[in-house]
């Protein structure tokens, strides 16, 4: 079985082990539940925490073997994009890239536009070909997008 950074953490803080009882039966819960439970998505609240997590659970094949991959986010932290991700991703130009990054950030085109002394015209025309490189025809629809590929990048996960 294979864990994200946010899941081994959890799990060296209260290591699995089924015939001893941990004090947080969150952890035994966890790992019961990746190793039996089929592809989903659970989202858990931590015992005495504010921490939310989402739980997700799928089988996988590396290197010609079978594995059970079990990813944890935590709600609470903000996962950046990364434009050179997304530039090799879906084909975006360097600019591409950075526009895309920085509207999943939440930063407004006009800020954007300021910031780079450009036109907004400029970027609307970036945003277009983005939107036609990704799939996606709203920014709301890219943002969406673009938070789900970076939840499972490499860089976003070496991170925390």
């Amino acid at each position: 079985m294979d864990f994200n950074v946010l899941a081994r953490r959890i799990i060296s803080e209260h290591p699995y082990d089924p015939t001893v009882p941990v004090a947080e039966p969150f952890t035994n819960r966890m790992i019961q539940n990746a190793l039996t439970e089929p592809f989903g998505t659970v989202e858990l609240e931590r015992p005495r925490s504010e921490q939310r997590l989402v739980f997700q659970a799928m089988d996988i094949t590396a290197m010609g073997e079978p594995h059970r991959l079990l990813i944890l986010i935590d709600l609470a932290i903000r996962t950046d994009v990364y434009a050179p991700a997304l530039e090799k991703i879906f084909g975006l130009t360097a600019a591409e890239g950075r526009l895309a990054a920085e509207l999943s950030r939440g930063i407004p085109l006009a800020t954007i536009a300021q910031s780079r002394n450009v036109s907004i015209t400029t970027l609307r025309t970036q945003l277009a070909s983005i939107f036609g490189k990704t799939g996606t025809s709203r920014q709301p629809e890219l943002v969406a997008l673009l938070s789900r590929v970076c939840q499972f990048s490499a860089v976003a996960d070496v991170a925390r």
